[in-house]
Order: structure tokens, then sequence, then C-alpha cells
């Protein structure tokens, strides 16, 4: 793994500096990561990217004083922790964007299908991939080529249309 961050130095009579501050950083910065993830396989990787990012940039900290060196560092595996552990908890939280039938009106299912049926192709799709696949919102912003963001509105969007047309066509 060293030698992947060394080959990112531009100035390899630098390599040698980056080398001894990774030995002697290293675990310190396990340490740093483990305070904030918990984990060992995370820490490991967010010193890991860590590392990747100071490599990036050697060049133009290496001046860095040791004790200011090794505070930036320090700085980054803890950020860079924070950042996965942010990434990780939005990863668990998952929408809930079930259809509620207490939103519907109390139909039958053959109105249901009807009112479907009614409906574009692009907003069959979207609800065959998420009420029969049971995808969640990343999944069906990939297969749309939309943002997980946008896939969640939009899934909001149509069954609001699909409520709609079934309010409309229950009096039938």
């Amino acid at each position: 793994m060293l030698s992947s961050y060394m080959a990112m130095i531009d100035d390899k009579s630098l390599c040698s500096e980056f080398e001894r501050f990774y030995y002697d950083n290293r675990s310190l910065g396990i340490h740093v990561a483990l305070g904030v993830l918990h984990s060992d396989a995370l820490a490991e990787e967010a010193v890991s990217e860590s590392f990747m990012k100071l490599a990036k940039c050697f060049q133009k900290v290496h001046n860095l004083r040791p004790h200011d060196l090794t505070s930036y560092f320090v700085i980054t595996v803890r950020n860079t922790s924070l950042d996965m552990l942010k990434k990780e908890s939005a990863d668990e939280v998952e929408f809930d964007d079930r259809i509620d039938h207490t939103e519907l009106p109390d139909a039958g299912e053959e109105l249901l299908k009807e009112c479907i049926a009614l409906l574009p192709e692009r907003d069959r799709e979207l609800l065959f991939l998420r009420y029969t696949l049971c995808l969640g919102s990343r999944e069906i912003g990939a297969a749309f080529g939309i943002s997980e963001e946008a896939a969640r509105k939009r899934v909001q969007y149509v069954r609001g249309k699909l409520r709609k047309l079934m309010e409309e066509n229950a009096d039938e």
C-alpha cells in the first residue's frame, strides 16, 4: 500500500520522507479513526484514504513543522472518518415510501390496476421498480439516470398522481 502512496508523489526525493512519516504516524491515524468509526475495517479504510490524500499534496505540506504536519494528518483522518460515518448513516436511512393504504381511497384492486394503467409508461415503470421489485431510491435513481433524491421525489410525485386518479375514478 505504501508504494501506491509514494507513486502519487511527484518529487521522488520526498518519498523517503513520506515513508518515514507513514511509519511514524500510521498507528496514530488508526487510533483517531477508531475513535470516530468504532470499526477496525473502517478505520483502516479511513487511514488509507487519508494517506492517499496526503500523498497527493505532500509536496506542498512536507515543509510544515513535524508537529504541524502530524496535526494536518490527524485532522485529515478525523474528517475522512466523519465523512465515512455520515455516508454510512445516510446509506442506512432509507425513506419509507411504501404506499400507505390510508392515503389511497378505499378501493379495490381492480380500480388500482386501472388507475396504474392510466399512468405514463415511465411512471408505471417507477412503481414497478419500487413496489414490485422493492428497490430503494438509490437503485431507482441509477435505473433512471437521476439522483437518489430525485428518485425519492419522483416516487412521491407518482404516488400523488395515482392517489388523485383513484379519487377521480372511485366515483365512477
